[in-house]
């Protein structure tokens, strides 16, 4: 008679290698998207399910990134040029990239949030690890321990 393994306690539902970027993503969310997943590892925060919040965070940062570069390349040319938009008739308005890196930053705060990487978020997410319940492997062991 062939024994059958029975899996005992709660498997790991974080990753612990490095997921592969997906292909449509431009190559400095690539770059967004590794460093963020080695970080997320390293805290064991990041799940499977996860992924498409750090796609969305890495073309974010991307776009952070690039909107950055603009508003200096602009600003060394003719200060404030990066932050103020000047139209024919006279007319300014705040720049498409000053509005391209805000959208980004609000972005990038909110994967963050999701992720526990904010002082608030990463405080309420160890209240939930906290929470005084125990798994039915950690009860087993205290058990265990206990008639010794």
């Amino acid at each position: 008679m062939a024994m059958k393994t029975v899996h005992i306690g709660v498997a790991k539902s974080t990753l612990s290698t490095l997921p592969k970027p997906s292909s449509y993503m431009s190559t400095a969310a690539k770059r967004h998207f590794k460093a963020m997943a080695k970080r997320l590892i390293s805290l064991d925060r990041l799940k499977e399910t996860f992924l498409p919040l750090l796609e969305v965070y890495a073309e974010a940062m991307a776009q952070y990134e690039w909107a950055i570069k603009e508003i200096k390349f602009k600003n060394a040319e003719e200060y404030g040029s990066g932050y103020i938009q000047k139209y024919k008739t006279g007319a300014t308005n705040v720049s498409t990239e000053v509005s391209l890196k805000n959208n980004a930053e609000t972005t990038i705060l909110k994967c963050c949030k999701q992720f526990g990487l904010d002082p608030k978020s990463e405080k309420e997410l160890n209240a939930e690890d906290n929470s005084g319940q125990m798994s039915l492997m950690a009860e087993f062991e205290k058990a265990l321990t206990a008639n010794k």
